[in-house]
């Protein structure tokens, strides 16, 4: 593919990398300390598959030859969260190894409910902890985000800019209906 390609898919890219990081965020935001672990676990990999989704576009958008260092900056920002949501979905299913009947390790160790249960608890606390991270820095990155995307959508012509719209507008309604489809993951 030629640099000129990726120009001209560059406005579908953005509106998918924006809808997708959007979407992401929201999730992230949402409150999931009440549900159990594996509604715990499903959430979190709503979240992975967003934001990898909106990697994937931030990469081929940046491929373009009207890429900023910003959107550079929002890429590595982008690898950065995504594994940090990693960290967290693997410190839950670490707890999931240690807890009821399926916690193998538990049994592989011959080991009792209750001597597996504060592993299980810290497993759980470093997980509530890198979110409670990744919630601080997406606090951070609310205005570099929105500056970055109003000069992307700027850097548009009136067609491509009207073509960014309707991708996006097109992009968040599969977005959400696909994750409503998935009540327990997406409603916590």
């Amino acid at each position: 593919m030629s640099a000129n390609d990726f120009n001209l898919n560059r406005p579908i890219h953005l509106a998918r990398r924006d809808v997708h990081f959007e979407r992401a965020v929201e999730l992230l935001y949402m409150p999931i300390q009440e549900l159990d672990t594996e509604a715990r676990i499903r959430h979190v990999e709503n979240v992975l598959q967003l934001l990898r989704t909106a990697q994937h576009h931030a990469l081929l958008a940046a491929k373009s030859l009207e890429t900023t260092q910003p959107e550079r900056d929002f890429l590595r920002f982008l690898s950065l969260i995504s594994h940090n949501v990693q960290s967290a979905h693997s410190m839950m299913q670490h707890q999931t190894h240690l807890q009821g009947e399926e916690g193998f390790l538990c049994q592989f160790l011959s080991a009792s409910e209750e001597e597996c249960a504060l592993p299980a608890m810290h497993y759980r606390r470093r997980a509530d902890d890198i979110l409670q991270g990744i919630w601080h820095l997406l606090r951070l990155a609310h205005r570099p985000y929105r500056e970055l995307q109003h000069a992307n959508t700027n850097s548009l012509s009136k067609e491509e800019l009207s073509r960014y719209r309707r991708a996006y507008d097109s992009f968040h309604v599969e977005v959400n209906e696909r994750l409503n489809a998935e009540p327990a993951a997406a409603k916590p």
